[in-house]
């Protein structure tokens, strides 16, 4: 009896060693699919969360450091881009007119560096922002020639270019962790354009406008014409201003290319060539006239009469029927531009958006995403002006 409980023991022993080995054996050698998920996992845990690296529009790589809580704005489109993400408390400082500009955004409380051919470049460093923010083309590469040395961060994005506004918005909504925020209000921008997308989708070719985009303030002033071309090199997209005739349904008058490399975004041509072109529509941009704080439609006649009775206008064909249409340049070359593009294609073909009211998203926009009071004057019609 004694011999058959040892010997059952030794058995016992001996199974619980099996096991024991067993298990050793399995933790010791795992599948390759076990493997696999490990060293994933690990990589991902290896990977700092506190960072940020990605390409800006001037295809530069950059890393940031996260949180981002300390930046300066030398680009307006770019400070309105922040405050619609709810991000403006981390804005030390603006530049490029912002406050004169936009004065809607807030910031007329902090300090002004100066616009981007005169930054004052002390100042921007004694505040020590953590990053920078600056269009591609402008100010020139002193600005991270002075200021990465001393550890600040240049980031280069325009949120203007009609083929970069998306991304470089998602962008700002990673740097400030506001991506949902970014994404639903890209879905909401993206129906508006939808809508027009598919107004004009059936417009025949014959049948567009033609369509010239001219700078307001120089034709008035100086009597000469700077073109906004619709089309930059390559074939790619232009500037806002001229683009927005091609997304509202219309052809350019114009057979010009913009360069992006360009710090101005109009191309200057002669007399001669606008008469030659013969535009059956003008569109003027500018922010000298309009604005958020202007209620007066005075400047607007005034203007249109100084205009035709100093310039060639007159002698066009938009001239005399006076389909001239005045745009401030954040209703169509820039953040604004899709609610702006829809007013313009309503005002190119009445019949098409006649149950269509622009003014209600210029409306929701102010008031749900920048959570400011909708006021001004931001596109203007010459048609029915004496």
């Amino acid at each position: 009896m004694l011999q058959k409980t040892g010997r059952g023991a030794k058995v016992w022993l001996a199974g619980l060693l099996a096991v024991l080995l067993v298990a050793t054996g399995c933790s010791a050698a795992p599948t390759a699919q076990q493997a696999e998920q490990t060293g994933q996992a690990g990589q991902s845990a290896q990977a700092p969360a506190d960072e940020l690296t990605f390409q800006d529009s001037a295809g530069t790589t950059i890393t940031l450091k996260l949180p981002v809580e300390r930046v300066i704005v030398l680009n307006r489109n770019t400070a309105e881009a922040i405050k619609l993400l709810g991000a403006e408390q981390y804005v030390l400082a603006t530049g490029d007119t912002t406050v004169k500009n936009n004065p809607y955004l807030g910031f007329d409380g902090k300090p002004d560096v100066g616009e981007t051919k005169q930054i004052n470049l002390e100042q921007v460093i004694s505040l020590k922002p953590q990053v920078v923010f600056a269009y591609t083309n402008r100010p020139d590469k002193t600005l991270e020639e002075k200021l990465e040395p001393a550890g600040i961060k240049v980031v280069r994005i325009n949120n203007y270019l009609p083929e970069q506004m998306d991304e470089e918005l998602k962008l700002l909504g990673k740097i400030f962790d506001k991506s949902d925020k970014a994404d639903e209000f890209l879905a909401w921008k993206h129906s508006i354009e939808k809508l027009l997308a598919d107004r004009v989708a059936g417009i025949k070719e014959e049948d567009k406008k033609q369509v010239l985009a001219l700078s307001a303030g120089f034709l008035h002033t100086n009597g000469g014409y700077r073109v906004f071309p619709s089309q930059s090199i390559e074939g790619k997209p232009g500037v806002g201003e001229g683009y927005a005739t091609i997304l509202a349904g219309g052809k350019d008058a114009a057979d010009l290319q913009w360069d992006p490399a360009e710090a101005s975004t109009t191309i200057m041509v002669d007399e001669e060539y606008v008469l030659k072109r013969n535009p059956e529509v003008i569109t003027l941009h500018g922010t000298w006239l309009g604005g958020y704080n202007v209620q007066d439609r005075k400047p607007f006649e005034d203007a249109l009469r100084h205009i035709m009775s100093t310039t060639s206008v007159s002698r066009l064909k938009a001239g005399q029927t006076k389909d001239i249409y005045f745009f401030y340049t954040n209703f169509v070359g820039s953040d604004k531009r899709y609610i702006g593009n829809l007013q313009l294609a309503k005002y190119l073909y009445p019949d098409k958006f006649q149950d269509i009211e622009p003014e209600q998203y210029a409306k929701e926009y102010f008031e749900k995403w920048l959570g400011v009071p909708y006021q001004g004057i931001w596109h203007y019609s010459f048609k029915d002006v004496q």
